[in-house]
């Protein structure tokens, strides 16, 4: 999925820029207790990347400010002929003040382009804000699944270790062979092994966390508040596909770009007709005064600006292409979305109304049975063993959905 590709090069491209800012400040800003609400908000006060980004905003102004102005008189001050003697009646003094005159327009439209880039450039920083969200997003429930699989596997560790206890004292009794009591010993690695590697993701999420947020210790320790739930559906996919034609920000940074190629072929249009500069000055001319004025002009004889007609034409039609190409994958990336999501929540229904709970009651039943005697040791480990991956399915399944849920918001342009 496009949206998984881009989010693969924008999340490291944000991390890479996360320079921390205060260190001081930020530590006691940061809450223990991090709400995805909270989370976003840190995401959009303190993410350098997006900080960074919003500075060709800055830049973007200051070219619509220059093209709103007005171009500089020029001061010419000549002297001719002087060969000693009075400075002002043996010589001839020239002074004069010129303005240059745009005309057809040059400047309204130098405005205009100006003004279309200043809105894509918003828009473009709008669009890394969206991405940065998703990202934030993926990260704060990554801890939440890995925490999640942490208090899974601690509590199944905890009936390993009850069992273990027990063949200990069967084995001590002389009920079970020493074998028998290995073989749950080395069984209980396997849950063992999953702690370690929960423990690990947990805590490789939450540095990826802090490190979006912008914060400079990615030791940080803090909590997260949200849990794994099935949520709300997404909807139905014609108003997802209506929603991202009109709120999405790179479809509004383009639509703004066709404009600035618009503009952009009527400047250079304008560009055909040349400037006038009318001056108006003082001479002497040996003791005798007047008064000096007129225009000047190019004549457009040979460059008439036709190469910059022509690239500008071309510059529009690309940009034309370019929005249609974003628009088609802009609503390929709401399918994909939407697609994903329904599968996702098909899997869990099937996980949440079958599969788990039978695989909890086989555990039960092998548990008691084991207990009685009527089943062997490889029976109950099997049971064992089940339940543990159906319940970890079930849980990524509950991530997988939650995410999905985020990529249909991405997509649409939330």
């Amino acid at each position: 999925m496009r949206l998984m590709r881009i989010g693969c090069f924008v999340v490291p491209l944000l991390i890479w820029l996360s320079t921390p800012l205060s260190a001081d400040a930020q530590l006691q800003e940061f809450p223990r207790m991090l709400s995805l609400v909270d989370a976003l908000q840190i995401a959009g006060k303190q993410n350098p990347g997006l900080h960074a980004e919003t500075t060709a905003r800055q830049i973007a102004r200051g070219d619509a400010a220059t093209a709103a102005l007005l171009p500089n008189p020029q001061l010419l001050l000549r002297s001719e002929g002087f060969r000693g003697g009075s400075f002002l009646d043996r010589q001839e003094l020239f002074f004069e003040v010129s303005q240059e005159v745009q005309t057809a327009g040059k400047r309204s439209q130098r405005k205009a382009v100006a003004g279309a880039n200043l809105r894509a450039t918003e828009a473009d920083v709008d669009n890394t804000a969206r991405l940065l969200r998703f990202a934030v997003k993926q990260a704060y429930f990554q801890i939440v699944l890995a925490k999640t699989e942490v208090t899974v596997a601690r509590d199944l560790l905890a009936d390993f270790d009850r069992t273990i206890r027990s063949k200990e004292e069967q084995f001590r009794l002389g009920e079970i062979s020493g074998a028998e009591l290995r073989r749950v010993q080395v069984e209980r690695f396997r849950v063992f092994d999953d702690v370690v590697a929960g423990e690990l993701n947990l805590k490789q999420a939450r540095a990826t966390l802090l490190t979006l947020l912008g914060h400079p210790d990615s030791t940080f320790e803090f909590d997260v508040t949200e849990e794994l739930v099935k949520g709300e559906p997404v909807g139905s996919l014609a108003p997802l596909h209506v929603e991202a034609l009109q709120s999405r920000p790179d479809l509004k940074a383009q639509h703004q770009r066709v404009d600035r190629a618009r503009e952009q072929t009527r400047l250079e249009q304008a560009q055909r007709f040349p400037d006038l500069f009318p001056f108006v000055g003082y001479k002497r001319d040996f003791s005798e005064d007047s008064v000096l004025f007129g225009v000047s002009a190019p004549l457009p004889l040979f460059n008439r600006n036709q190469g910059g007609i022509v690239r500008a034409q071309g510059e529009q039609e690309r940009e034309a292409f370019q929005l249609r190409r974003i628009e088609a994958q802009a609503l390929l990336e709401v399918d994909q979305a939407f697609n994903r999501f329904e599968s996702e929540r098909r899997r869990l229904e099937g996980l949440e109304t079958e599969y788990l709970p039978k695989a909890r009651e086989s555990r039960e039943i092998a548990e008691a049975a084991h207990k009685l005697g009527a089943i062997d040791l490889t029976a109950f480990l099997d049971a064992q063993r089940t339940f543990r991956e159906v319940y970890r399915l079930y849980n990524r399944s509950l991530y997988e959905l939650s995410i999905a849920r985020f990529q249909v918001e991405a997509a649409v342009g939330r």
